[in-house]
């Protein structure tokens, strides 16, 4: 007899660079290849797949490469078709969207739903080409998860908000949370005088605010290093800039290698990190398991990450923020402690217990009786 079959949606994960959703692919399918399984796993990408991970992850599962564009056509049309041509039992929708045709069992990873807080708890400035992309995910979304046998998500937070946000029945909510690259108690390397940021012109990252109390601080012979920003959006963190009277403090920088940014983390005097929502808010973890003291935001499922490793602040209070740069910079046996701290919880983190949670999530779907899903029928 044949073994199930579960279709991933594994699209951000080929992909390198990565940001969050793709590293959560990215490491869960790399822990989850080393736990014995009753079922198959074949993962779909597309045309943005990175050879040399394609190439990695062949050596676990299959890998069917899609060319479909745009996205909602890979999604909708393309995947799914692949999919019961592989004889897939259940698809996993890994990135918040599945498809509305699929009849038979899914499985979603909803990371958070931002996009219903926008305009209410933060500004809803998007650039125009994402308000169809919105439309469409909020309406899918809220279909499928009426319909969809399981949902992971990667925090407390992010189930409470679901349930509250979206009415998701509490027994078919799983947390499997996210962990860092690298495990926690990193090797101490000497500090340089900067600290990081990681860009975003999304309100939401809330770069204004990190600028703003940068501006405050009284410690002088100190940088701040904005990285990650996409080349569109460099001429308007310039004026940021300019406007706060900041050209020679702060240095902006696009996307850079993994490697480049470890060293980023490792040398930096801390990271500042004031989101104003987050459904985890990995960074703040990837910072802490390489000796990088956090100072962070007080919303959402960033203290749920951080617990007591992190200086915890109002990320619209200037002052607290620039108060706790002041302090970093300052006071290297606070900053070791910090270190110390932030590294022990990292290392609370792993990424094999949230394989461990998906492949028991998977187990448990493929044991409920068959059943066919209400929406769009193929």
């Amino acid at each position: 007899m044949s073994r199930p079959v579960v279709a991933v949606d594994a699209r951000y994960g080929l992909r390198s660079p990565r940001r969050g959703i793709g590293e959560y692919v990215y490491r869960v399918f790399q822990a989850l290849a080393d736990i014995p399984r009753g079922y198959d796993v074949v993962l779909y990408g597309d045309a943005c797949a990175d050879p040399e991970v394609v190439r990695e992850f062949r050596s676990a599962y299959p890998v069917r490469l899609l060319a479909a564009r745009p996205f909602a056509v890979w999604e909708q049309v393309a995947w799914p078709r692949a999919a019961r041509a592989d004889g897939a039992t259940v698809i996993h929708g890994t990135a918040n969207i599945g498809p509305l045709s699929w009849s038979g069992a899914m499985v979603l990873t909803v990371h958070d739903v931002i996009e219903w807080h926008r305009g209410r708890d933060f500004p809803a400035e998007i650039p125009w080409r994402h308000h169809v992309s919105r439309f469409y995910r909020m309406n899918a979304l809220q279909r499928l998860i009426r319909t969809s046998a399981l949902i992971f998500t990667v925090s407390e937070h992010a189930r409470q908000d679901m349930m509250e946000t979206l009415g998701v029945d509490a027994d078919r909510v799983r947390v499997t949370r996210l962990a860092a690259k690298t495990a926690g108690n990193s090797p101490y390397y000497a500090k340089e005088p900067y600290f990081l940021a990681l860009g975003a012109l999304d309100p939401r990252k809330n770069l204004a605010g990190v600028l703003a109390a940068f501006a405050r601080r009284t410690v002088s012979n100190v940088q701040l290093y904005v990285v990650g920003l996409e080349p569109a959006a460099m001429p308007q963190a310039r004026q940021m800039v300019r406007s706060l009277g900041m050209e020679g403090v702060v240095k902006l920088s696009s996307m850079v290698a993994d490697g480049d940014l470890v060293d980023c983390y490792r040398r930096a005097l801390g990271l500042i990190y004031l989101s104003l929502y987050e459904g985890f808010g990995l960074p703040v973890l990837e910072a802490m398991a390489l000796g990088c003291p956090v100072i962070a935001s007080n919303r959402t499922a960033i203290p749920e990450v951080a617990g007591d490793a992190a200086i915890l602040v109002d990320p619209h209070d200037d002052v607290a923020a620039a108060l706790a740069i002041d302090r970093l910079a300052s006071d290297a046996e606070f900053r070791m402690d910090c270190i110390e701290n932030g590294g022990k919880r990292a290392a609370a983190f792993s990424w094999s217990r949230t394989a461990e949670g998906t492949d028991q999530g998977y187990a448990w779907v493929l044991a409920q009786p068959v059943r066919k899903r209400a929406w769009f029928r193929s």
